[in-house]
């Protein structure tokens, strides 16, 4: 298999038609054809299935695929380091999150990033955890961080728990529903939640059944976080929240706690990387600095950090960078 054939299936999968993957790539279509019939013949299998509407993947396809964007991404990688070590770029970083991350570790940690490597390109894409995960296991990030219920909803990739924020649940202070004085007043308010349904609606049922009621009919999933915080203020709807996101001034003023109601299951935040991954040191200064920055919580008496050991989250890559030798960065002075 020759690069040029793994480019070429991967700009038309992403693309869905060899003309527009041919665009992407920058050459002719008839030399993307040739790539992937070349391809197909090589490993003896069809992995483009082509018909009048474009092109879609066989099975076999869709496997190579996996690993052809790994093998791209893997050697777009090696050359971004090599490059930084020949002082031609200052190194790039690939990082995951979901909303929580990016209102509790990562302002901070992007600041003490910045003052050591000031060049570096830093890129922050938002996903779903589901996603993310996707999105690790092809090498298209460095490191993901991303809120759960369980580790067990990250286990085909590494996961390291890095904090624990309680939730309440919360409504408008404008609302009728703040002056409730039982589970029966919630009954008919309708319930927003960003995480999986199955077991949002399983607790509010449990909750409710304990109280001899039905349980609420009105739930809804929303995962834009500018419409559920929109939607928060509406004087019918109970939201929940993280103790870190209630903090916030606009938040106090705006919002009050039910506490008739048990709150829901705490948020763990997790640093999530793939198995096998061998970080550049570009991405594990990053990782460093989240680890200085959850120490300087942790020794501030903070409560979002989890009880327990986390030394052993210090550095939680398995192999050090390519410019690491004994725990130390050459280039960069870590």
């Amino acid at each position: 298999m020759k690069l040029h054939q793994l480019r070429a299936l991967v700009a038309v999968a992403r693309a869905g038609s060899v003309h527009e993957g041919a665009r992407a790539l920058c050459v002719t279509q008839p030399a993307v054809t040739r790539a992937l019939r070349d391809l197909e013949d090589e490993v003896g299998l069809m992995l483009v299935s082509r018909s009048s509407s474009g092109i879609s993947l066989t099975p076999e396809g869709r496997l190579t695929l996996q690993r052809a964007e790994l093998i791209l991404n893997e050697i777009g990688r090696t050359e971004d380091e090599l490059a930084r070590m020949r002082g031609a770029r200052q190194g790039r970083v690939a990082i995951g999150v979901t909303p929580l991350s990016g209102i509790a570790l990562l302002p901070r940690a992007y600041v003490r990033f910045r003052e050591q490597m000031p060049d570096s390109t830093l890129e922050f894409v938002e996903y779903a955890p589901s996603l993310l995960v996707e999105q690790l296991k092809n090498g298209e990030l460095d490191f993901a961080l991303a809120a759960g219920v369980e580790s067990q909803e990250f286990s085909s990739v590494r996961c390291v728990e890095l904090a624990e924020f309680p939730m309440w649940f919360a409504v408008s202070r404008r609302s009728p529903l703040a002056h409730a004085a039982s589970l029966a007043d919630l009954e008919h308010a309708e319930w927003l939640h960003t995480g999986p349904c199955a077991e949002f609606r399983a607790f509010l049922a449990a909750q409710f059944a304990r109280a001899g009621l039905p349980a609420p009919r009105r739930i809804t999933r929303c995962t834009s976080q500018a419409l559920y915080y929109g939607l928060a203020l509406d004087p019918n709807m109970v939201t929940s929240w993280t103790h870190l996101a209630l903090r916030g001034e606009e938040a106090l003023e705006h919002m009050t706690t039910l506490d008739l109601i048990e709150p829901p299951p705490a948020r763990r935040l997790y640093l999530l990387f793939r198995r096998d991954t061998v970080p550049t040191c570009t991405a594990q200064h990053f990782v460093d600095c989240i680890m200085e920055v959850i120490e300087a919580v942790r020794s501030a008496g903070r409560s979002i950090v989890p009880s327990g050991e986390r030394n052993a989250c210090v550095r939680p890559f398995d192999g050090a960078c390519g410019s690491h030798q004994k725990g130390q960065c050459q280039e960069s002075g870590m």
